[in-house]
């Protein structure tokens, strides 16, 4: 492999350190067309991915929400900002977090997927943080006890409820939303309930009200998505009552959401289901 293959394969940018490992000597550097060094110790491509590019400017490692996004976690939303692991307090423009515990990922500037999901569930917001943990194990599979052994300090309390919180249940991030409101506002409820002649549902509340919380975006193709709504419509024909809320709805307008499902409960069950 030439010093230029293998600058493009760890995203275009990399340090002398890494590229002398691999047998490239500084000249055969400096004889790539357009390489250039952004700083001391680093050489560059123009097509250089960006966060891989600041990560080693500022001498640190993707992290948390920048790298569950790489290792396709569940998130919410893209990060506004890097989020960075660093053993400095330098550089700016960035979520910094402390250093990694584990180890990087392999040849580019990444947290491995155990420090990802340590930094996440000691900074984003709790569905999120709950997210990124259930899907590196479910997806990925992460051993719980990996990273419960990273938490064992007595600062990681609120951490290690959340990786609690990551039981394997929900199958999405809307779903961990719909639970902690739900369960914020004082519902009783059950999850990923099996009915018979409907299949499996999201939430099932006092054993008649069935709340499905998954958009189109989440299924994994239109027909599945058709297939989602047929499953509700034979819930109707059975007698259960079902709310259905766009993840934007629950993210965005949370007490609209449980304006409509409290005024279904207080309705009461369906008399012809009694």
């Amino acid at each position: 492999m030439e010093a230029y293959e293998f600058l493009v394969s760890v995203g275009g940018v990399a340090r002398v350190g890494l590229l002398r490992k691999h047998g490239f000597t500084p000249a055969m550097v400096r004889g790539i067309p357009h390489a250039y060094q952004p700083r001391q110790g680093i050489w560059a491509l123009p097509s250089a991915d960006r966060e891989y590019l600041a990560a080693l400017v500022n001498n640190g490692y993707l992290t948390c929400a920048s790298a569950a996004v790489r290792y396709g976690l569940w998130l919410r939303a893209q990060p506004v900002q890097m989020h960075l692991a660093t053993r400095h307090h330098r550089g700016h423009g960035f979520v910094r977090h402390s250093g990694l515990r584990v180890g990087s990922e392999g040849n580019v500037p990444m947290a491995s997927l155990e420090d990802t999901v340590v930094h996440a569930l000691t900074c984003l917001p709790d569905g999120d943080a709950i997210a990124v943990a259930q899907s590196a194990m479910r997806l990925r599979g992460v051993p719980r006890e990996v990273i419960a052994g990273e938490l064992r300090a007595n600062y990681f309390g609120s951490a290690r409820k959340l990786l609690r919180m990551a039981d394997g249940l929900s199958e999405s991030v809307p779903e961990i939303s719909a639970r902690l409101l739900f369960e914020a506002e004082g519902l009783s409820f059950q999850r990923q309930v099996q009915i018979a002649g409907v299949g499996r549902v999201d939430i099932l509340i006092d054993g008649w009200l069935i709340v499905e919380v998954n958009g189109f975006q989440f299924h994994s193709s239109r027909s599945a998505w058709r297939k989602d709504m047929g499953r509700l419509n034979a819930a109707q024909a059975r007698g259960f009552l079902v709310l259905s809320f766009a993840p934007e709805q629950l993210w965005n307008s949370p007490q609209d959401v449980m304006t409509q499902v409290r005024g279904v409960l207080e309705r009461g069950r369906p008399l012809w289901r009694a």
